[in-house]
């Protein structure tokens, strides 16, 4: 299949050996994002993926575009604008000390300051089987925030499937009321096919019912808009471990996957794994099942693995989902 995603890269700066930045004289440079990392595991799924995005454009911009390249997907509808790029320092945790994320400027950014006027959107939507939108393009400017409603809108208009994920960021909306962005999701969520997100963006951003349990939450949310799935996770610590779990709620119901614990090497990009993994099995036309074990799978596996951008193959996944989420070696 051919999918496209619609977001911002940003420049990663990992301080390497769980150091924190005040210990460190090196970071480890790296180019990722919601739609950078969905792409990037849909491609080692063995999808054609294409970014559309903005660039910088200078030996930075030069560097990402390489680095997306790298990761399977075609920067054909990147544009190259402007002299920034987004960035952020991971500073990783270890034992009791928790992953720290430090975020610059992002709004002054080649994507960040773009418009509907700079993209090809029709080029984009040529011969494509679905398209991810990252609901950050809602917050950082009117100018991203249009672009995202005018391809949303020429998606389904062309009856390509809209894959919305919200990445409600609270910080990144200082200039807007609430009631401002719940219009704008409202906005994108009329084209939207499946939709990510969780119970917390339903209740405190769209304004559902907290006293719901969860079924009656999602499959109103999934009426409410007319769409053919919601989709998420929930984390949970016990005993000192973590687990995680996914949801899958279509018009016939909520269904849950097993929990399966994690072993947490790197969290950021897990969420992005699992949508990734959502994405492929309901465009496999996958039973419900078996998508929530591939993509919950996907998920785990994400965790294990240094960087944003998930990497691992169907092959592995699957494998993995076939040792029962243990770490059973793939011979090839």
């Amino acid at each position: 299949m051919k999918i496209a995603a619609f977001g911002e890269v940003m420049m990663r700066l990992t301080v390497p050996d769980q150091l924190l930045l005040e210990q460190a004289d090196q970071v480890q440079l790296s180019f990722t994002g919601t739609g950078v990392n969905i792409l990037a595991s849909l491609a080692h799924f063995g999808h054609e993926t294409v970014l559309v995005s903005a660039l910088p454009a200078n030996r930075v911009g030069d560097a990402a575009a390489a680095g997306l390249r790298r990761l399977g997907m075609s920067d054909r509808f990147i544009v190259r604008r402007g002299d920034h790029i987004g960035s952020f320092f991971v500073e990783l945790g270890f034992g009791n000390r928790a992953e720290q994320v430090t975020y610059l400027n992002r709004l002054a950014s080649a994507f960040g300051t773009s418009t509907t006027a700079d993209y090809d959107f029709a080029g984009v939507l040529t011969g494509l089987d679905a398209l991810h939108i990252c609901g950050i393009s809602l917050s950082l400017s009117e100018g991203t925030r249009e672009a995202a409603f005018a391809l949303a809108d020429a998606a389904a208009a062309g009856h390509v499937p809209v894959y919305f994920d919200f990445n409600y960021r609270v910080a990144l909306n200082a200039a807007n009321t609430h009631e401002q962005m719940k219009a704008y999701y409202e906005r994108i969520l009329k084209p939207s096919t499946v939709v990510f997100g969780s119970r917390r963006d339903l209740t405190d951003l769209m304004g559902y019912d907290r006293q719901q349990n969860d079924e009656t939450l999602f499959s109103q949310f999934v009426r409410d808009h007319e769409l053919q799935a919601f989709a998420g996770t929930e984390r949970s610590v016990r005993d000192g471990r973590t687990y995680i779990r996914g949801f899958l709620c279509t018009p016939a119901g909520l269904t849950w996957s097993a929990e399966q614990e994690l072993t947490i090497l790197d969290r950021i990009g897990g969420g992005d794994a699992y949508a990734a993994g959502i994405i492929h099995g309901l465009n496999a036309g996958w039973a419900v099942d078996k998508v929530l074990a591939f993509a919950i799978a996907s998920t785990a596996l994400a965790h294990a693995q240094i960087g944003d951008s998930p990497l691992a193959t169907a092959e592995q996944v699957e494998a993995f989902v076939s040792h029962g989420g243990g770490t059973g070696a793939l011979i090839r």
